[in-house]
């Protein structure tokens, strides 16, 4: 009976260690994460939102906050390649910067949380303009961004800008009101023949 209680003590004991580890674990994560989102502001390539925790990344599973980081981690490799810019000495180290952003941008972009989805799929669209790869990708990345997030305004103001960009421009001779009117035909007594309609 004795040996009962003892044991039972120590799985008390060993319990509450546990759960102030864990409480002191979930506070590092809350911390780390304001920490680096404020560094982030200031400056993103020397922002980091790993916590120094004692469980390993239980709290980390228990808070969800792996996609909130993803996200994060995605954007900062997407800032750090816009910091690039193209020289013939760096052309390897360019495309591998957007390559590494690109493909945590598309691995955010497969979750299940609709808003860090979209966020994800916007920047992607942004990425595929500022590429050159083509204005269609970059469209279909932002009308991507809309469909999963209707209340993603800033998906629709990107997709919006870039068609009023790539309409074409000028008005077709003839076509609506607007449009110069057809001129009479005049003989060479400078009298009007008619306007052949």
């Amino acid at each position: 009976m004795i040996a009962i209680r003892v044991v039972g003590i120590a799985c008390l004991a060993a319990l509450a260690i546990l759960v102030t580890q864990l409480a002191a674990d979930v506070r590092s994560w809350s911390s780390s994460i304001a920490a680096g989102d404020a560094t982030y502001a200031a400056s993103p390539a020397r922002a980091s939102w790993t916590p120094s925790t004692s469980l390993d990344g239980l709290a980390g599973d228990l808070l969800g906050v792996h996609d909130d980081l993803a996200l994060r981690r995605a954007l900062q490799l997407f800032n750090a390649a816009s910091q690039l810019h193209l020289r013939l000495d760096n052309a390897v180290e360019v495309e591998s910067a957007r390559a590494a952003a690109e493909g945590a941008l598309a691995a955010v972009a497969r979750q299940r949380d609709p808003r860090r989805a979209s966020q994800a799929e916007t920047v992607l669209g942004i990425m595929a303009f500022a590429g050159g790869t083509g204005t269609s990708a970059s469209a279909s990345a932002f009308g991507e961004a809309i469909r999963v997030d209707p209340s993603n305004d800033e998906a629709k103001f990107d997709l919006e800008l870039l068609l009023r960009m790539t309409a074409p421009h000028g008005r077709r001779s003839g076509s609506g009101q607007g449009g110069p009117k057809p001129r009479s035909r005049q003989g060479a007594d400078g009298e009007t023949r008619g306007r052949g309609y």
